[in-house]
């Protein structure tokens, strides 16, 4: 009975943490496009450039039409899907007077590669030194914002790059891949052994927030039920001032959905 418990037990763990965690085994990559932007109200370019380890990745840039630009956005999405689901976050940005720039990690979309911990945060640096260069961005305020596991990475490029960024925005972040792995086993009655044996940590933003001095916003929903709303707390409480914490209702990484008007806001506050 013992042996079938901890068989049982690493099942659903596995099963559990397909949704969040950052282990390779754990990402959930879609190739296929199900949604378009409709580019009424902005510019759409496809963008390709090549991660730090030669891997091509893919993405969206957008601009606004028949607005001044107000500043530039990099956009570090979810664990899941790709960028024709998730640039949908970012369009109340767009419509407003930001460019935004959304892209594939590896593995996921029209990237090449295979996600991981490691080739996740090199892609993420990779498209922040791609952003940087561009003649349309160089004269504009850079926010990164990340949401769920982007929120997560986002808090860790931050840390290693920020004198190219001017604010950070982290949504539904967890603080730790070994942390997130193991909160998730215990709700199923994993012991907490087995979940930092299957997804050990290679970075957390527990460990890097503190070292971010630029402006930051975090963004936790007390609703939220893939990333714990405690954690949110957590980034923002290790993290150093300039720092807001803005707690609302909602499900997972809903902000830009469920108060377009703040959000768009808080962004313009950061760079003003």
């Amino acid at each position: 009975m013992c042996v079938t418990k901890r068989f049982l037990g690493l099942f659903i763990l596995i099963i559990a943490v397909s949704g969040c965690s950052t282990s390779s085994l754990f990402y959930a990559p879609y190739k296929e496009f199900k949604y378009y932007p409709d580019t009424s109200s902005y510019t759409l370019e496809e963008i390709n450039f090549k991660s730090t380890n030669g891997k091509n990745l893919n993405g969206w840039f957008f601009k606004p039409k028949n607005k001044a630009v107000i500043g530039t956005v990099l956009h570090f999405h979810g664990n899941a899907a790709n960028i024709s689901y998730q640039y949908q976050f970012s369009d109340s940005l767009i419509k407003t007077g930001f460019q935004v720039m959304v892209f594939d990690y590896e593995e996921f979309g029209k990237s090449e590669g295979k996600a991981s911990q490691e080739n996740v945060l090199q892609d993420g640096i990779a498209a922040l030194h791609y952003i940087k260069q561009r003649d349309d961005v160089k004269n504009t305020k850079l926010i990164l914002f990340g949401q769920s596991l982007g929120g997560h990475l986002s808090c860790v490029v931050a840390a290693r790059e920020q004198k190219l960024i001017d604010a950070l925005v982290v949504e539904g972040a967890f603080t730790g891949h070994e942390l997130m792995a193991i909160y998730v086993g215990k709700k199923q009655g994993a012991p907490k052994w087995l979940a930092k044996a299957l997804v050990p940590s290679v970075y957390n933003a527990i460990d890097e927030i503190d070292k971010v001095t630029i402006p930051k916003l975090i963004i936790h929903s007390t609703e939220d039920e893939t990333c714990p709303f405690y954690m949110g707390k957590e980034l923002y409480d290790k993290a150093v001032a300039p720092k807001e914490f803005w707690e609302i209702k909602g499900g997972h990484i809903m902000c830009s959905n469920l108060y377009k008007g703040e959000f768009v806001k808080k962004f313009m506050d950061l760079i003003k």
